[in-house]
């Protein structure tokens, strides 16, 4: 697990946004990786931000100089309340197009969002990422690999009626005691935000090969590519979420075999 926020204090935002506890799917993560790779000198934007309240509401807090923009308003509303309440500037967050956004900009933060485009917005994304970034910018990404382990447990999920299974016995005996042999070998409790509130499917799959071909079609030269986490999706989510050993255990193994790792964390510089 990473660190401690390197600014980290006793502000009032700090305190009203509580850093969410560990997943599988390696949040908490993200957004340490996120935060070592921004100076509090740069101007950054996270792009497709939904609520923003996982990223840019804390790399806020912390102090870094960066706004989340994102088409999807509900989610947008949602994040401006929830800085609004820590006594941060609300206007922060933005129904903005990437398009009518003012640059340059330092950094640009693709955070799980690549594959929610089509091909077409795809390209133009990228395009206009490269053409906002400052001469030597820098785009951060983490993109989920699209033929990993989690597709299998989230097919599964879906197609075997288990999701829907485990709805239904949401309050009821089972999901109880699951609940309580969790609360047994950790602490963990499911994060206060959602990270958006609209229905956005997978539209692409990458591949580390594909994602970095990509990049390099859009004008950009990676310079860091890792793996994140090994193993995710509902099933693991379930087991696994809370249990310290297995998540370090599964972002160990994703650094070492990062190709089959279910997400991708990259650094690409405009070239």
């Amino acid at each position: 697990m990473s660190a401690s926020p390197r600014t980290a204090g006793t502000s009032g935002a700090e305190q009203a946004l509580v850093v969410p506890a560990e997943n599988i799917y390696g949040h908490v993560q993200r957004l340490y990786w996120l935060r070592d790779h921004l100076d509090p000198a740069d101007r950054a934007v996270e792009f497709g931000c939904g609520t923003g309240t996982l990223i840019t509401a804390h790399l806020r807090a912390w102090g870094y100089d960066v706004s989340g923009i994102d088409l999807d308003a509900g989610s947008i509303e949602y994040g401006r309340g929830v800085l609004a309440r820590a006594g941060l500037d609300p206007d922060a967050l933005s129904t903005t197009d990437l398009r009518d956004y003012p640059g340059p900009l330092d950094v640009v933060i693709a955070s799980e969002v690549l594959e929610h485009l089509d091909d077409a917005t795809l390209a133009e994304s990228l395009r206009l990422m490269h053409d906002k970034l400052a001469p030597d910018g820098r785009l951060l990404i983490t993109v989920p690999n699209g033929y990993s382990e989690f597709e299998l447990e989230n097919w599964l999920w879906t197609h075997t009626g288990s999701g829907r299974l485990f709805e239904f016995m949401r309050e009821g005996a089972v999901a109880r005691a699951l609940r309580r042999l969790r609360g047994r070998l950790s602490a963990w409790q499911e994060p206060d935000h959602p990270m958006t509130v609209a229905d956005s499917p997978h539209l692409q799959r990458f591949t580390w090969r594909g994602i970095h071909r990509v990049l390099a079609v859009a004008g950009f030269e990676v310079v860091e590519a890792r793996g994140a986490i090994l193993v995710c999706g509902p099933f693991s989510d379930l087991l696994l979420s809370g249990v310290e050993s297995a998540m370090r255990l599964n972002q160990r193994l994703a650094q070492r075999f990062p190709r089959i790792a279910s997400d991708f964390y990259l650094v690409a510089r405009k070239r």
